[in-house]
């Protein structure tokens, strides 16, 4: 879910390329068309229209920031939505995209350096490569890569204080690293990052209120903020409220019901999570934006919410039917996800030869998941259910 964030972004930004960033700029009416029509075409994860229209205002405006931004943003939501994480090659592409895109908004910085919405966008993207580089455990590179995204943000405020969109980013900067620490020792260890969570937690909700560009985007890392357990913040219902206004906004968009159905597990909603589950699951192969590689998600979620209500060998079917169905893809981080509810059900049934062998299976893989660490923990150790009958969070570690 919180990579969702980045495909909000990425649309409600894009719009921004259609307003004139200085009195000497003033971009023509097509361009709001072909802006508009991108917009639609990531929300609907139909990437080679919002490509093409991106290539349209790349035409009349070859510098833009925004343009910049909306391609890398593109690439970036290939690889995370179109491939799973699961594709070095859009990787790659993604890498050498982002690498580009600051490079022209930095060329475009030099011709007009009191723009606000280029600070906006090249801070957006060092904000991107933190996220990147972080996953990928460089530590070092994200936290500077960071740091700039502030410097950045903040330019942007300083040249404009109502340009509430900045406030998204910050937020976000406030949030983590006021909590990462605790996640993430190493990092902590490494470099002193201090944050606020109640103020990030405060600019999120300023730009969901007044940003133009990043409402959207704000509310949908609210919903992740809101649905972390035993934080202050957790507010699970509010989640579901802001999931729905979005689902209604963009009813296309399969990843936004998918958030709904994690919402909606997170609200002890069991039986409405089996109903839309199943429904994710129908639509897989008939509607052209569920694609065969959201089969894994659908069936996470009908066999966790099993789990969840303490019928385990129902579960087992689910999963095992989910393991048969991807056979023929490349293993996704759903999809190996799933193998490992597998593991932990087998556990539960008494089966732990079985429960080995999927434990063994995630560890075949190159961590870049993150889901090393706990494999190698149930190896040693059976799974057992929690005292609490809580089996934990739908979406993977």
């Amino acid at each position: 879910m919180k990579r969702l964030v980045s495909l909000a972004a990425a649309c409600l930004l894009m719009l921004s390329a259609v307003l004139p960033s200085s009195a000497e700029l003033t971009l023509p009416p097509d361009v709001m068309q072909y802006a508009t029509e991108g917009i639609n075409g990531v929300y609907s994860l139909d990437f080679d229209t919002a490509q093409k229209n991106i290539e349209r205002v790349f035409r009349d405006y070859p510098d833009h920031p925004f343009a910049h931004f909306g391609n890398a943003m593109i690439a970036w939501s290939r690889y995370e939505y179109e491939y799973e994480l699961s594709d070095e090659r859009q990787r790659k592409v993604f890498e050498q995209i982002l690498d580009d895109s600051i490079a022209g908004i930095k060329r475009w910085i030099k011709q007009y350096p009191e723009d606000p919405n280029a600070y906006m966008g090249i801070g957006a993207l060092y904000g991107l490569r933190a996220m990147f580089t972080m996953r990928n455990r460089s530590w070092i590179t994200a936290y500077f890569s960071g740091r700039k995204a502030i410097k950045n943000l903040e330019k942007s405020l300083e040249l404009d204080p109502t340009y509430y969109d900045a406030y998204f980013g910050l937020g976000i900067y406030q949030y983590y690293a006021g909590t990462l620490p605790s996640v993430i020792k190493i990092l902590a260890k490494i470099v002193a990052i201090k944050g606020n969570p109640d103020e990030g937690v405060a600019q999120l909700n300023l730009a969901r209120k007044k940003a133009h560009f990043t409402s959207d985007s704000a509310k949908l890392i609210l919903i992740e903020i809101q649905n972390t357990r035993n934080s202050k913040y957790y507010a699970p219902q509010q989640s579901l409220e802001y999931i729905r206004q979005l689902r209604a906004k963009y009813p296309k968009n399969p990843l936004m019901h998918y958030v709904e159905i994690i919402c909606l597990y997170e609200t002890a909603r069991y039986n409405d999570v089996t109903k839309q589950a199943e429904q994710f699951l129908k639509l897989i192969g008939k509607d052209p934006f569920y694609k065969d590689i959201y089969i894994s998600r659908a069936y996470t979620a009908l066999g966790t919410v099993q789990m969840q209500q303490g019928n385990f060998a129902k579960a087992r079917e689910l999963f095992e039917q989910g393991k048969a169905a991807i056979q023929a893809q490349e293993p996704s981080r759903w999809g190996v996800w799933n193998e490992f509810r597998l593991g932990q059900v087998y556990d539960v049934l008494g089966e732990r030869d079985k429960a080995v062998k999927q434990y063994e299976y995630v560890l075949s893989f190159k961590d870049k998941w993150g889901f090393d660490e706990a494999a190698k923990k149930l190896l040693q150790t059976p799974y057992a259910v929690p005292e609490s009958g809580d089996v934990g969070p739908l979406p993977p570690l």
